[in-house]
C-alpha cells in the first residue's frame, strides 16, 4: 500500500509502464514512443537504446531534438507515412489510444512499423476503475467521447479489439487499484485477482510474431 500527496505523488502506471520497456529493450534498440510531449520521460527512455522517435499529433507539443532523441510530427492512425515499416524494436505510449479515434487502424499501423520480434507496452485507463464506479452510483454513467477521450476500456473492450488486430499474441495486465489521482494517493500497485476489473489502469503487451511477414498495404 502506498499513500502520499499529490505533490509528492509517484505515477505508478508510469514506472509499471517504464519497467516493462526495461525488461524488452536493449542498448542497440531504435524505439518509439507515441504521444511524446514529457521531456523527462522521454529523456529517461533514451538513455536505454540507441535512438529514440517520439511522434507528436500537435505541433505546439513537440519538444526540440535532443541528444538520441528525434521528434516527429505524426498521427498514430497513419505511423507508415512518417515510419519506415518494420523499422522499431520496442515502441511505448502512455495514456493515447483513449485518444485515438480509429484504435483499430492505429494498432494495426504499430504492427506495420514493429521489425519482427517487437513489442510494443501502453497503458490506458479502465473505464470501470473504482473510483469511477462510485461517482457513476451519483452521476450516472459517462457518455464518451469525453473530453479529449474517444472512449476508455474494460478489460472485455481491449480483447476484442486485440483480437481483431494484426497482433497474435498480447497479455492484459492491471495495474494500481485505489485513489491515484487528485490531493491524495492512497492505493496497491498489485491488484488482487478478485478486484481485478476494478484496476485504475489496464498495461497492454503487444508482441510481433519473430516470423512475421510484412503486411499489406491498407
Amino acid at each position: 500500500m502506498r499513500i502520499c500527496w499529490g505533490s509528492n505523488k509517484i505515477n505508478a502506471d508510469w514506472e509499471s509502464l517504464f519497467q516493462s520497456y526495461r525488461r524488452f529493450v536493449q542498448p542497440s534498440h531504435v524505439v518509439l514512443e507515441i504521444g511524446a510531449s514529457v521531456v523527462e520521460r522521454t529523456r529517461e527512455i533514451s538513455r536505454h537504446c540507441a535512438r529514440v522517435i517520439g511522434v507528436e499529433l500537435m505541433p505546439e507539443r513537440k519538444p526540440a531534438d535532443h541528444g538520441n532523441i528525434h521528434y516527429v510530427l505524426g498521427n498514430w492512425e497513419e505511423l507508415t507515412a512518417v515510419l519506415e515499416p518494420e523499422s522499431v524494436d520496442v515502441a511505448i505510449s502512455s495514456h493515447v489510444i483513449e485518444h485515438v479515434p480509429d484504435d483499430l487502424k492505429a494498432l494495426n499501423e504499430l504492427h506495420r512499423v514493429l521489425k519482427p520480434g517487437g513489442v510494443a507496452i501502453i497503458n490506458t485507463p479502465n473505464r470501470r476503475r473504482l473510483t469511477r464506479r462510485i461517482v457513476e452510483l451519483f452521476t450516472g454513467e459517462r457518455k464518451f467521447p469525453y473530453w479529449e477521450h474517444q472512449r476508455e476500456y474494460i478489460e472485455a473492450d481491449l480483447q476484442r479489439l486485440l483480437e481483431s488486430t494484426a497482433f497474435k499474441r498480447y497479455e492484459i495486465h492491471p495495474l494500481v487499484f485505489g485513489l491515484h489521482g487528485g490531493p491524495v494517493f492512497c492505493y496497491m500497485k498489485t491488484v488482487p485477482h478478485c478486484l481485478r476489473g476494478m484496476a485504475n489502469y489496464w498495461e497492454i503487451l503487444l508482441f510481433k510474431d519473430p516470423a512475421a511477414a510484412r503486411p499489406p498495404e491498407p
